[in-house]
């Protein structure tokens, strides 16, 4: 499977000693989490039902500040000089498991008479640009309709192997609050709200913390996944709950929502990232104002798990985790005849197989692992959208076999270069360059090989012993018959020259001095016969 559940503490620290009755609570809530985990809980909870009040930080006012980003860069630690977000190179590793999830239970705090068990999943997602993406409620579109929808349901639509909830939302309207990019698209901009933010850039960096709108929009390096949550639990090791009060509430009339949204406990969640680049999702089961955590103990939690920067997301009644399909955690409050309600919500976080860019691998392959095998012939490349003949790829420059049986090489026509002969020349006065380096100072021999003779070599060299023997007859039969034909056609050309030559007399010239070789009624009768013979000739 390419999520696993393993129990244990995650991070793998050492426990301190468990006292026998601490012990056995442990054991039972241990006990718990791994049948929901398997989808067979029918425990039930009396509580607050989902949405509770006390986990909207800006209930009932409009969800988030009023100030500006310009405001929260001002106000923060000066050692963090005008950058309000923090950036790490996600993992990109491929083979292995795309997701381990592990159950985990723990004390917090970890030492002290104080503490108190807790329970909960880490989810570690390796190369999280192409196996993590955002998901609007009950599939695209979702924001737009003002929908919301269990996280089943949406999981169970994108393919999702983890799943957890994700954004904020209006309780009354359904609205997706904060911004919201789904796999490159941008669904919801909040036009700068200074809330903490989580995303993925084009490139695989994840970014942490507070944007403007300006960095939203960026499309140099835009985003493909981004979701709101409101507290950043951690930013660059350290706790950064108070800072975050500062930077996310900017009115007094808010400050006592937004102290309690902080300090009740309950139902958890996150997202964040370890030192190696893993994505982390985070959540701890709960149920406020009776047992779980707070938002500063959730911010040290994770500190001590070695997590770098993790912002706060959707909590409470909306803590939903699924694995593989099935429900992993238990849902806050029940009805007077014990049925647990289902938590319907807005955006989820959603882990998947790896994803092909594009899907369809450019029409011309199959995506397996999140890469494409290309399967036509020619189609080359990581989309499989790069056609590659080989010895007959043309591109578009030269000829092939069926263009009048002209046999194609690896070299290109002259006047283009290149890798695929794609790049055409650049020389002055329209001169030829080199067919492999583009180079302008080479020169050309005039005389080549007719296609003819070049097609035959290529057969002789080409064909086997038999082919060979074949070919070699029929030319030699072709040889015979031309010869016999030259031959007929020469003693026909000869046998007719000597039937006209009967038609002509020989006359030897007379000399010029008035002298005849002949008597005078000779050359008077050698006249007459010439004269007749030139009427005959006109």
């Amino acid at each position: 499977m390419a999520a696993s559940r393993a129990a244990g503490a995650a991070g793998g620290g050492r426990r301190p000693p468990v006292p026998a009755g601490r012990a056995v609570v442990a054991a039972a809530l241990a006990a718990f989490g791994w049948l929901a985990a398997l989808g067979q809980t029918d425990l039930l909870i009396a509580g607050a039902p989902p949405g509770d009040p006390l986990l909207q930080p800006y209930f009932p006012s409009r969800h988030g500040p009023r100030h500006n980003h310009r405001y929260v860069r001002d106000c923060q630690p000066l050692k963090y000089g005008n950058v309000t977000h923090e950036t790490w190179p996600s993992d990109n590793r491929t083979g292995g498991p795309v997701a381990t999830t592990r159950t985990f239970v723990s004390y917090i705090p970890p030492e002290g008479k104080d503490h108190k068990v807790v329970y909960g999943h880490f989810t570690f997602v390796r190369n999280p640009l192409r196996t993590f993406s955002v998901l609007e409620p009950g599939g695209v579109g979702g924001c737009q309709a003002q929908r919301r929808a269990p996280v089943e349901e949406t999981a169970k639509l994108g393919k999702c192997l983890v799943a957890q909830n994700g954004g904020y939302f209006d309780m009354g309207t359904g609205e997706c609050l904060g911004n919201v990019v789904s796999d490159g698209k941008l669904v919801k901009n909040s036009g700068g709200l200074q809330n903490a933010q989580f995303g993925i850039r084009k490139d695989g960096t994840m970014v942490f913390g507070y944007l403007s709108e300006e960095d939203v929009l960026d499309q140099a390096n835009p985003f493909v996944q981004l979701v709101s949550g409101v507290v950043w639990l951690l930013r660059d090791g350290e706790v950064y709950v108070s800072q975050s009060q500062m930077a996310e509430c900017g009115e007094i009339q808010t400050t006592g929502t937004f102290d309690k949204f902080i300090n009740v406990i309950s139902a958890r969640t996150a997202v964040g990232h370890d030192r190696q680049g893993q994505l982390v999702l985070v959540h701890v089961d709960g149920q406020t104002e009776s047992r779980g955590v707070n938002l500063w103990e959730m911010a040290e939690f994770l500190k001590h798990q070695g997590i770098v920067n993790a912002i706060n997301l959707d909590g409470g009644g909306s803590a939903t985790l699924v694995l593989n399909g099935t429900l992993a955690t238990h849902v806050q409050g029940c009805t007077s005849n014990h049925a647990a309600p289902v938590s319907v919500i807005s955006t989820i976080m959603c882990i998947h197989e790896p994803a092909c860019e594009p899907a369809d691998c450019s029409g011309h392959g199959n995506c397996v692992e999140g890469e494409c095998h290309c399967t036509e012939d020619f189609w080359r490349g990581p989309a499989c959208d790069i056609l590659d003949c080989g010895p007959s790829n043309c591109s578009l420059h030269a000829l092939t076999m069926t263009d009048f049986f002209v046999i194609n090489s690896l070299e290109c026509p002259m006047g283009w270069y290149g890798p695929n002969c794609q790049k055409r020349c650049a020389c002055e006065h329209m001169c030829p360059c080199d067919r492999e380096t583009g180079n302008c100072n080479v020169t050309y021999e005039l005389l080549k090989p007719p296609p003819v003779t070049m097609l035959l070599m290529w057969i002789l060299l080409l064909s086997d012993r038999k082919t060979w023997i074949f070919m070699t007859s029929v030319l030699a039969l072709l040889l015979v018959i031309s010869t016999m034909g030259n031959v007929g056609l020469f003693l026909k050309a000869r046998s007719e020259r000597r039937h006209e030559s009967g038609n002509y007399l020989y006359h030897p010239l007379r000399e010029m001095n008035g002298k005849a070789s002949h008597t005078s009624t000779s050359a008077a009768c050698e006249t007459e016969d010439t004269q007749d013979q030139s009427q005959a000739l006109l």
